[in-house]
């Protein structure tokens, strides 16, 4: 079960309420912005308190393990956005990362404090091991150089980049039919530019047509094709 509560969402005052637009006099104060709290529920009874005290202390100490929680979490947050995204027609509704959420917490409570989105105890993960849950390592394409370039003119975006990006976060998502969709086109875009995309092309178009055939597409091969894909645009970003 996922838990959202929205914390400190400010009350519309009457600047909220003017029917025109303002002048504003020096610098405006920063607008106190709602956060939203998200808490996946899994419903494990433990024997006692020491049972779930050892068990929050194990997640604590096992990197893989509470890695594993958290994009789980996320995965579960992102299906919900993905479900509103699509009913909404509103394409700006974006998926979440855990290493980009303000807090990382683990805990255990009661029936009741758990379906409010609180605990009994929790423990928070350091920044450095929050930061570490971003999947991506995109050091290679130097990315504060590649964006001047970007908006200095130098260079353009392709639009099979933006596809295979578009991809990665499908598949990671749990999306793999509109993964293996996008990265299809993707890599026919990147051929037709011209760059050597290799067996990638041969598992993506595999995948493209299990989708159309209404059939899953294989999610091993996906991520193979993807990640060479991946490695396509890193070494044309460095050309």
């Amino acid at each position: 079960m996922l838990v959202l509560t929205i914390l400190g969402a400010p009350r519309a005052g009457p600047r909220l309420r003017r029917g025109r637009a303002q002048p504003v006099a020096g610098a405006p104060d920063a607008t106190p912005l709602p956060l939203t709290r998200a808490t996946l529920i899994r419903p494990r009874p433990f024997a006692d308190g020491e049972a779930a005290a050892g068990w929050l202390r194990e997640v604590c100490a096992d990197r893989d393990l509470w890695s594993s929680l958290a994009h789980e979490a996320a995965a579960q947050l992102n299906r919900l956005l993905h479900a509103h995204r699509t009913a909404a027609g509103d394409p700006y509704v974006a998926d979440v990362d855990p290493g980009r959420a303000v807090a990382v917490r683990f805990g255990f409570g009661t029936g009741d404090e758990v379906a409010d989105g609180r605990w009994h105890a929790a423990n928070e993960l350091a920044d450095p091991e929050r930061q570490t849950l971003v999947r991506r390592d995109y050091e290679a394409l130097r990315p504060q150089e590649r964006v001047a370039a970007v908006l200095g003119g130098r260079e353009t975006v392709g639009a099979y980049e933006d596809l295979i990006v578009r991809a990665r976060g499908d598949l990671d998502a749990g999306r793999p039919a509109a993964a293996a969709l996008g990265l299809h086109a993707a890599l026919q875009a990147l051929a037709a530019s011209g760059a050597e995309v290799g067996p990638a092309a041969d598992a993506a178009a595999a995948a493209n047509r299990a989708v159309l055939d209404g059939a899953d597409p294989d999610r091993s091969a996906l991520e193979s094709a993807l990640r060479e894909a991946e490695a396509a645009i890193r070494r044309r970003a460095l050309d």
